[in-house]
């Protein structure tokens, strides 16, 4: 990276704090705070929908495995908008027509207190470790693309930003938008978020297909089973397993819910679902055709290296500054929700239910309180993940099994009388 891609990023962190500075004079109640005041339109809350689905590991893992084996990467990504739009046309409706503030109070009514603190303690603990692991991988990203000056209290052993104020950079800049802005703020710069990914990557195909020298030369030099649509590691079976994964996840994990019940209307619920699922039907084979081209030019590149290095390989300079900003764009959107979400139980159903004689503006203070609080402890279990060797990838894969079940006893409970 050179100077003009520095001053793009930093141009980048400010304008979401900017956001959020502006937002802010807008919220006056609770309900401002966690739910938009229930006037989010159905796009905006599709969008952020969309990106809260994003992380690092869209580029990282996916990336990789598009890289690696082709077109079955794109088609994992078309099952989160089948996923959508049945989660759209069965589910989204039903939250919305409870009327509810938050996630919580649904349990609270539906189940009772014990499991509101049960889900509540195993959410904060498993979003917790979730969101680290997903803030550490994009302090490794940023920190393998910015080399600083010698001696410079920043670098690492090898020049490079460190991991370790990578992470507390990222960190403080999600808590600072998320605790002064609350969840407009957050619905607001997801939007800018996709904005600046869309507009990155839709700019890397043209560079990408030029690189390789032309389309066809991509389709003739791709290697056998490469546009397949499954795989020996992704057969049909584990794709019709992943599409009911992220039905369950998608239509109950608090952060998507939270964005259901912050539209005014029914109608507009379900259509921001399925606009998350046009997005992802169309959107995938944008993501990962650069991974793919690169198999190409540099066959035995490391696979979850593969986008960021493609992105040095074609983007002139200042755009991977831009392509930089992209991913993290896609990591904070998750961190920020799931801060946003948890401040929304915690205040409303915890705190609020023990003192409801609170006022609004106390409410408030409570949330940004909690908002701080959880944020520190997030970049605190990120800053330790280093430590801890290869565990992330284990931590990754033990909460997909966990936290994805969880919602399947709350999705449930919404269709069934008993």
């Amino acid at each position: 990276m050179v100077g003009i891609d520095y001053i793009v990023i930093v141009l980048y962190f400010l304008g979401l704090i900017a956001v959020s500075v502006l937002v802010s004079r807008s919220i006056k109640s609770s309900a401002d705070m966690f739910i938009a005041g229930r006037n989010s339109s159905w796009w905006l809350s599709g969008m952020s929908t969309y990106m809260t689905l994003f992380s690092a590991s869209t580029f990282v893992i996916w990336g990789g495995v598009a890289f690696s084996s082709g077109f079955v990467a794109v088609l994992i990504g078309n099952i989160l908008g089948f996923a959508s739009f049945f989660v759209g046309r069965y589910l989204t409706g039903k939250w919305r027509e409870m009327k509810i503030k938050s996630p919580g109070e649904y349990l609270t009514i539906r189940f009772g207190e014990r499991s509101l603190s049960f889900y509540t303690l195993l959410g904060i603990i498993g979003r917790g470790f979730h969101t680290a692991v997903a803030l550490y991988a994009i302090a490794v990203v940023m920190s393998t693309l910015m080399v600083l000056p010698e001696g410079h209290f920043m670098a690492g052993a090898n020049g490079h930003l460190s991991i370790s104020w990578a992470i507390i950079i990222l960190g403080v800049i999600t808590l600072l938008y998320t605790v002064l802005g609350g969840f407009l703020a957050v619905l607001m710069t997801d939007v800018i978020q996709f904005g600046v990914l869309i507009t990155v990557v839709i700019f890397m195909i043209p560079l990408s297909i030029n690189a390789i020298g032309g389309l066809e030369n991509f389709v003739a030099g791709a290697p056998d089973g490469y546009f397949t649509p499954v795989s020996a590691e992704y057969p049909w079976f584990w794709l019709i397993l992943w599409f009911f994964v992220n039905s369950f996840t998608i239509g109950g994990d608090w952060p998507f819910v939270q964005r259901y019940i912050s539209v005014p209307t029914v109608s507009d619920a379900r259509k921001s679902t399925y606009l998350v699922g046009a997005l992802y039907l169309l959107t995938p084979l944008i993501w990962y055709f650069p991974a793919m081209v690169f198999r190409q030019i540099v066959p035995d590149a490391n696979p979850e290296q593969a986008y960021i290095l493609m992105s040095n390989h074609v983007l002139m300079k200042g755009m991977l500054g831009v392509m930089l900003a992209a991913m993290v764009s896609a990591t904070l959107s998750t961190v920020s929700g799931t801060l946003n979400v948890f401040a929304n139980v915690f205040t409303y159903d915890i705190y609020g239910q023990k003192h409801p004689e609170v006022s609004e503006k106390r409410l408030i203070r409570i949330g940004r309180i909690f908002t701080f609080t959880f944020g520190a402890a997030i970049i605190a279990l990120a800053l330790l993940i280093p430590y801890a060797g290869g565990a992330e990838k284990v931590v990754v894969t033990v909460l997909t099994m966990i936290i994805g079940p969880l919602y399947i006893p709350s999705v449930w409970g919404v269709f069934s009388k008993r």
